[in-house]
C-alpha cells in the first residue's frame, strides 16, 4: 500500500497511508445516502412550511427558508472538513480523513477549493478524479492537488491526527508553563511522544495518566486540578521544544 512520509516541524517523520479508491467511493456512497435521506425529509417538511409563506406573497422569505433548509446538503463537505477535522460521516465510517499534505487539518480555503472543484472531478469530466486517485502517488484528485490536501487512512497513521497541531510553542508570543521541562532528556521526550501518539488507543488513557505522574515527580512541578493527563504531557512537550529551540546569542 502506498504511503506518504513527511517531516514535521519537530523533525519527526510522520508516515500516512493515502485512502484507496474503494475507501473513498464507499465513503461517498454513505455520504450520498445521508444527504438523500435528509433531502427526502426536507421535501416532506418544506411544502407545509412554504404554503403559508407563499400565500402571504412573501417570496423572499420562502427563498431564504429554502436555502437555510438545504444548506446542509449544499455545504455538507466543506462544513464537515472545517468543523469535524476533515471527516464527513462517510469518512468517519471508513476511518479516513482529509488533511493537508504536511499533515495539518484542512484550512477553510483548502476545504472550499476542494468543494468547488468537486464537480470537475466528477460530473463535468466523467469521473476524471477517480483516474487521478487510482494512479496518483498520493491518491489525490484534482481538487486535492489544487488545495494541497490528501485523504488518509486514520487507522494506518503512525501518529495521532493532532500531533502537529498540538505543538503550539512555535506560535508568536508563546509563554511556557513549565521551565523545568528543559531538563528532560531526548529519550524521556521520546517516551512522552510515543505514549501520546503511538500507544495502543485502548490503553492510552491509562498510560498517559501513569506517565503524567512520573513526569510530574521528575520535574517537581504541580499539576493544576482537573487538568487532563494528555494536556499536561503536551504542555510539557511544548515547553521542552520551546527551550530547546531557543538560542542565546
Amino acid at each position: 500500500m502506498a504511503q506518504s512520509s513527511i517531516i514535521t516541524g519537530q523533525y519527526v517523520e510522520l508516515t500516512q497511508t493515502p485512502a484507496s479508491v474503494g475507501d473513498r467511493l464507499i465513503a461517498a456512497i454513505i455520504d450520498y445516502a445521508v444527504l438523500f435521506a435528509y433531502s427526502m425529509l426536507m421535501s416532506l417538511i418544506f411544502p407545509s412550511m412554504l404554503s403559508p409563506l407563499l400565500s402571504s406573497a412573501n417570496t423572499i422569505v420562502a427563498v431564504i427558508s429554502f436555502i437555510l433548509l438545504y444548506s446542509p446538503v449544499i455545504f455538507y463537505y466543506p462544513f464537515c472538513e472545517i468543523f469535524a477535522k476533515g471527516q464527513s460521516l462517510g469518512k468517519l465510517a471508513m476511518k479516513t480523513r482529509v488533511v493537508t499534505v504536511d499533515g495539518n487539518a484542512p484550512t477553510v480555503g483548502s476545504s472550499l477549493l476542494r468543494w468547488l472543484l468537486y464537480p470537475v472531478d466528477t460530473v463535468l469530466t466523467g469521473g476524471l478524479g477517480v483516474v487521478f486517485i487510482t494512479f496518483g502517488k498520493h491518491r489525490q484528485r484534482l481538487g486535492d492537488l489544487a488545495a494541497g490536501t490528501m485523504v488518509i487512512k486514520t487507522s494506518a497513521a503512525q501518529y495521532d491526527f493532532n500531533t502537529i497541531n498540538d505543538y503550539s510553542y512555535v506560535q508568536q508570543g508563546y509563554q511556557p508553563t513549565y521551565p523545568e521541562a528543559a531538563n528532560l532528556s531526548t529519550k524521556q521526550v521520546d517516551v512522552i511522544q510515543r505514549t501520546l501518539y503511538s500507544s495502543d488507543p485502548r490503553r492510552r488513557g491509562e498510560l498517559e495518566y501513569r506517565l503524567a505522574v512520573q513526569v510530574q515527580q521528575f520535574l517537581g512541578v504541580p499539576i493544576a486540578q482537573n487538568l487532563y493527563a494528555d494536556v499536561f504531557l503536551k504542555t510539557v512537550l511544548n515547553d521542552f521544544y520551546y527551550y530547546s529551540s531557543t538560542i542565546t546569542v
